[in-house]
């Protein structure tokens, strides 16, 4: 009697320690890891981020943000097989024109991979209260969080993302220009980042450049 006992008492242990362990590693997956994040095949680069760790010191523009997609469209590739989305923004100081647009495009074709350009408006329709906030230039790091949380992808930057939070009380409304490889013109989204719509979003997952490069 004393042995069934001890016996029915071990398989329980034993029972209750895997489902604690099952338990523990999904929440570690989840939180720690990134959960199904890290496991998609689909990934969003913050390609002005990029352009800056592989170039250091060097005056960020246009041709150097192509070469940058050029040179490293296929290593990514080697390691996500889904949609490769480049997201950045236009610069602040000088609205983007067809042919840079047109660069772009062809980057596109070339590579097979999408680039999304966040551009701001020559004369923005009414949003929030203009600010002058680091965060309010943040127009490329929330359409990345926005597709990071569309395709459950982690987005590749160094970046830590600490105006996030203000992301939402101090943007423009802008609009996106999206470029793939399979059509001959660009998809355009308009994003308005105070809108409810967006209330629940959250920092993406993230994943460093010298992971890979």
């Amino acid at each position: 009697m004393n042995i069934f006992f001890i016996f029915i008492i071990i398989v329980i242990t034993i029972v209750i320690t895997i489902v604690i362990t099952k338990i523990c590693y999904k929440n570690y997956n989840k939180k720690i890891k990134g959960g199904s994040y890290v496991k998609s095949p689909h990934i969003v680069i913050d390609t002005l981020n990029l352009t800056h760790y592989l170039n250091e010191g060097k005056k960020i523009n246009p041709d150097l943000i192509i070469d940058t997609i050029n040179k490293t469209s296929n290593i990514i590739k080697q390691h996500y097989k889904g949609n490769i989305i480049y997201v950045l923004k236009d610069r602040d100081s000088k609205f983007n024109d067809i042919d840079i647009r047109k660069k772009y495009q062809q980057t596109s074709i070339h590579n097979k991979v999408y680039i999304s350009i966040a551009e701001k408006y020559i004369n923005p329709p009414s949003g929030v209260p203009i600010s002058n906030e680091h965060s309010s230039a943040g127009r490329d790091d929330f359409y990345m969080s926005l597709l990071a949380y569309k395709y459950r992808c982690p987005v590749l930057t160094g970046d830590s993302l600490k105006d996030f939070s203000k992301f939402r009380a101090t943007l423009q409304p802008f609009y996106v220009y999206e470029y793939s490889y399979w059509s001959d013109f660009p998809k355009k989204e308009y994003i308005r980042p105070e809108s409810s719509a967006y209330s629940k979003l959250k920092k993406p997952y993230r994943i460093h450049p010298s992971i890979y490069f």
